[in-house]
């Protein structure tokens, strides 16, 4: 088997973010590129993905990317904190 090409939208996204390092590292000359690394991180702005349209001769939709909502969270089940004491048969 051969290995796997990565898609195009992946290499553009890596050479989106690449450009925005080389921009950030020419603004702060003085930081190591680890520094250099966090603080880009902090400033680069992933680019939404458009909404996907499909049309047919009857019907036009469009499908628009899931976003998570800030105040929503899953919910975790309570653990228990001790177990209930039992007695020999019951009594």
């Amino acid at each position: 088997m051969g290995k796997r090409t990565p898609s195009k939208a992946f290499l553009e996204a890596s050479a989106r973010w690449r450009a925005h390092l080389a921009e950030y590292r020419k603004a702060h000359p003085n930081m190591s590129l680890k520094q250099q690394m966090k603080g880009a991180k902090k400033t680069y702005k992933k680019s939404k993905s458009s909404p996907i349209s499909i049309r047919n001769t009857r019907y036009s939709v469009q499908v628009r990317p899931r976003t998570r909502k800030a105040g929503k969270r899953n919910k975790r089940p309570k653990k228990r904190t001790g177990k209930k004491e039992r007695s020999f048969f019951g009594f």
